[in-house]
C-alpha cells in the first residue's frame, strides 16, 4: 500500500521556481508526492480545478492507497475544501501559510483572483462541516508575522498549529518545505495509522 502526498502551491503556481521538486524530495521521506498546479492566474472558473484535484485523489486512491495534502497559501484552501469532500479518501491535511479564514479581508493581490476567492467562500461553508476527529487530522504552519497572510486567518479551531519562527509570507513557506518537512510528513503518516 502506498502513501501518495499531493502538494497543492498558492497563486504562484504558473511559475513554480522549483516548487515541482518538492515532492520528489518527498520520497526520502517515504511517500509518493505530486505535484498539482491549481493554475490559479488562468481564466477557467474554479469549479473545473477543484474537479481535476478532486479526480486526481480518487484515482490515487482507488486500489486501497492512502492520500494525503499539503497546501501552501492558496492552495491549503482548495486542500480543505477537498478533505471536507473527500473525507473518507483523504488521511490528513497540511496547511502552511494558508488563507483560510476571513476571505474578505485579503491581500490585494489576491482579491484579483475569482477561484481563490470562490475557493475562500466555498472553504467558509465547509470548515462547519469538520468534525473534531476531522480537525486533528490538520496541521496549520504559520509564521508569527505575515503581511500577505495573518497568521490569525491560518487558524482552525481543533487543529494542531506549529509556529515557524520567521516572519514573511514566502519566507515561511519555503522554511516549512525545507527545513519541516519530516515534522510535516511524520505528522501526515500518523494519520494513515490512526
Amino acid at each position: 500500500m502506498k502513501h501518495h502526498v499531493i502538494y497543492v502551491p498558492g497563486l504562484g503556481d504558473h511559475k513554480p521556481r522549483g516548487q515541482q521538486l518538492v515532492p520528489k524530495y518527498w520520497r526520502l521521506f517515504g511517500v509518493y508526492g505530486h505535484y498539482f498546479a491549481m493554475r490559479w492566474n488562468s481564466k477557467e472558473p474554479f469549479a473545473p480545478k477543484l474537479a481535476r484535484l478532486l479526480a486526481l485523489v480518487d484515482d490515487l486512491s482507488k486500489n486501497g492507497d492512502r492520500v494525503s495534502l499539503v497546501g501552501t497559501s492558496a492552495g491549503a484552501s482548495v486542500a480543505l475544501l477537498v478533505y471536507a469532500t473527500r473525507p473518507n479518501k483523504v488521511n490528513g491535511v497540511v496547511c502552511i501559510s494558508g488563507k483560510i479564514n476571513n476571505p474578505s479581508a485579503t491581500h490585494p493581490r489576491y482579491r484579483e483572483n475569482p477561484a481563490l476567492k470562490e475557493s475562500l467562500f466555498k472553504l467558509q461553508d465547509a470548515l462547519p462541516g469538520l468534525t473534531p476527529s476531522m480537525r486533528k487530522r490538520i496541521m496549520s504552519f504559520h509564521p508569527f508575522q505575515d503581511q500577505e497572510v495573518p497568521p490569525a486567518d491560518t487558524i482552525i479551531p481543533g487543529a494542531q498549529e506549529r509556529l515557524i519562527p520567521i516572519s514573511g509570507h514566502v519566507a515561511s513557506i519555503g522554511v516549512a518545505l525545507v527545513f519541516y518537512t519530516p515534522a510535516l510528513i511524520r505528522f501526515l503518516k500518523r494519520q494513515v495509522r490512526i
